[in-house]
């Protein structure tokens, strides 16, 4: 006699039936999509929540990480695609970003030594800043920018603003 329990209704946790929780997640345009996903697991520890491939099945529509707390989406880049996909360039194709995605983490040094070994570059240093951070900015090698930083000390909005006058003026 064949099983005749119903289908769980439950959405797999890979499903794009599950709703994303609520709040920014950003949607990163990328050349290669699978290679995105793979960088940002290695790098950050990203957790994939979801694939939806794109028509052909080679690229992707959409694979949603999650990473320190919060979501992002990453896609490839579709020009050729006529309507939604269209719309997206990736910085590579733009040759640049105006976009910097900030993680705030509780191990800086450890956060950006895991990024450079995935492959990310270095573009400022991470150092200690005059506003009480250890911060520094990368690119990963899809063309998106990251800044990495780490609470060090609480300081007044006078101490930042006198600190931030002593470090530009002596510029």
């Amino acid at each position: 006699m064949p099983d005749q329990t119903p289908p769980d209704p439950t959405p797999s946790p890979t499903s794009l039936l599950q709703a994303p929780p609520l709040g920014i997640a950003p949607i990163l345009v990328v050349s290669d999509a699978a290679a995105a996903s793979a960088f940002y697991q290695r790098a950050f520890n990203a957790e994939e929540l979801a694939r939806i491939a794109a028509p052909g099945g080679k690229r992707f529509l959409h694979i949603r990480l999650r990473a320190f707390g919060s979501t992002f989406v990453i896609m490839d880049e579709l020009a050729e695609m006529n309507g939604l996909g269209s719309l997206f360039r990736a910085p590579t194709s733009l040759r640049g970003t105006s976009v910097t995605l900030h993680l705030q983490v509780a191990d800086g040094n450890a956060v950006w030594q895991q990024a450079l070994n995935a492959g990310a570059r270095s573009i400022i240093p991470l150092e200690r800043q005059f506003w009480g951070e250890l911060y520094g900015r990368l690119s990963d090698p899809f063309g998106h920018e990251w800044t990495i930083a780490q609470f060090l000390q609480h300081l007044s909005d006078a101490q930042v603003e006198g600190a931030a006058n002593s470090v530009f003026q002596a510029k």
